[in-house]
């Protein structure tokens, strides 16, 4: 069945370009295809849409499972001499306590090496700091002048008040002159639980 000129192209143009393209529709319809063309075989059929969504998602699968498994890797190995399992070499210890409603809580962080990137890992150990409330989270922030300068990481605390993470700080420290804990979130103004 030869399709209707209308249902290919459209009834949108002139006059004069609906005519010229009915003319051109009309010469693709009698031509035969080239005699090289002719004798190759008919195309297979393709896959199902079905088929070839399932291979799309287990290959998706299969790239997010390495994804992970580098980042595990490279968290849990061993790089810029900082390696999970062995001692952490802290080059500077800061000891911070608690204020207003957290007073007796208190948290030390440590130090690392700077990385050649600028970059120094440090450990926060938390001590009596009751869970954020609302399932909100705490956030350690380098401070200039009293003032929020720089966050290094975010942590929670469970039942027992406790915390020890890995984060991450910048290289200049001596540019700051202290360091707090606040409550995230924390509406207008961050509570500070924590202070060197």
């Amino acid at each position: 069945m030869r399709p209707d000129f209308f249902d290919v192209v459209g009834d949108e143009g002139t006059p004069e370009e609906l005519e010229e393209l009915r003319h051109v529709h009309e010469l693709l319809l009698s031509a035969s295809p080239p005699p090289e063309l002719a004798r190759l075989p008919r195309p297979r059929r393709v896959r199902s849409l079905t088929r070839s969504w399932g291979a799309g998602v287990v290959a998706f699968a299969a790239t997010c499972a390495a994804a992970i498994g580098l980042a595990s890797g490279y968290a849990f190995g061993d790089h810029n001499g900082f390696q999970a399992g062995t001692a952490f070499q802290a080059r500077a210890v800061r000891s911070m306590h608690g204020l207003g409603a957290a007073q007796a809580a208190s948290a030390v962080i440590r130090v690392g090496k700077e990385d050649p990137n600028g970059n120094r890992p440090i450990q926060v150990s938390v001590k009596s700091l009751p869970a954020p409330a609302n399932g909100g989270w705490y956030e350690l922030y380098l401070t200039k002048k009293g003032k929020l300068e720089v966050p290094c990481g975010i942590f929670r605390t469970g039942a027992s008040g406790q915390a020890h993470v890995n984060m991450n700080a910048p290289a200049d420290l001596e540019e700051y002159d202290g360091w707090v804990v606040t409550t995230v979130p924390a509406g207008p103004t961050p509570q500070v639980l924590l202070t060197t």
